[in-house]
């Protein structure tokens, strides 16, 4: 099944900006619609103050949330014309928990895309938690760096690869993106505690396996502890430059201890390429 429907996460900040972009370029290449989504949560007030409010009041706080919204629509339909798309995006604006409604959103669509997060609970705008994106929605999440600065594709990607199931997912997930790549270099990060097995079998039957459907992958063995699985990913990053990397979130394996561990974290929090995780 192509790439036909992308979902963007937008409530006007220079993340979502950049994700808009990253998503227009996805469009026009996979010849895919856009659809941009904020959940805006009302203001709320306590019931001791709330019945002191006039109802004319509150009418008027009411009407300048629905303004506010029309404005950050009418904000994204602009940022996708000047990221050069070809027709207007659809534009999906709901009162609601973002943390609830976002995901179930996402369940109708290919990828959801976000401005990169700030840390593992926030994206830029501070109303998206990533580790329920990821749970409650059953689909991949492409992370955009708030450095990114759109060119053309190099159609080449890198997958970080532990054996986990979190990484066979997001693996299985980003098929669709990774089969239209020229090269893929699939990390395979080694330490001292590994044998020699498991620095030999797993990777070369991956190889084999991503060969089969027509992806010129190699193996790239990098020496790196635990502690250093993130910085030693991101440095093979930013020397190659992909246009993708692809990880799992969650794992026991290298590349993470529990839902977005160490290794997630610190990628999450500096990655300067785009970044797909599934869960």
């Amino acid at each position: 099944m192509a790439i036909k429907d992308l979902l963007v996460a937008y409530d006007g900040n220079e993340n979502a900006k950049r994700a808009v972009r990253f998503a227009v370029q996805m469009a026009q290449k996979y010849d895919a619609k856009i659809t941009g989504l904020h959940v805006y949560k009302p203001k709320e007030y306590e019931s001791q103050y709330r019945r002191w409010i006039p109802e004319s009041v509150m009418k008027n706080i009411h009407d300048a949330e629905l303004a506010a919204e029309k404005s950050i629509g009418e904000d994204f339909q602009s940022e996708v014309k000047a990221a050069g798309a070809k027709a207007e995006a659809n534009w999906i604006t709901c009162e609601g928990r973002p943390d609830v409604l976002m995901p179930r959103y996402a369940r109708y669509f290919d990828l959801l895309i976000a401005g990169q997060f700030r840390s593992v609970d926030q994206t830029g705008g501070g109303s998206l938690n990533a580790e329920e994106l990821l749970l409650r929605s059953g689909k991949p999440i492409i992370a955009v760096p708030a450095t990114y600065e759109p060119q053309p594709f190099k159609e080449e990607a890198v997958v970080a690869w532990d054996g986990s199931r979190a990484a066979a997912r997001a693996l299985t997930d980003a098929m669709q993106i990774l089969e239209t790549k020229k090269r893929l270099d699939v990390i395979r990060l080694i330490d001292d505690e590994d044998d020699a097995e498991k620095r030999v079998l797993p990777e070369h039957d991956l190889i084999a396996h991503l060969k089969a459907h027509g992806i010129n992958a190699n193996l790239v063995q990098l020496k790196a502890s635990k502690r250093e699985a993130g910085r030693t990913i991101l440095a093979h990053c930013a020397e190659t430059k992909p246009d993708l990397l692809v990880m799992g979130a969650y794992g026991r394996g290298k590349f993470g201890t529990f839902l977005f561990g160490s290794t997630a974290q610190h990628v999450l929090r500096n990655m300067t390429v785009p970044v797909l995780m599934s869960h």
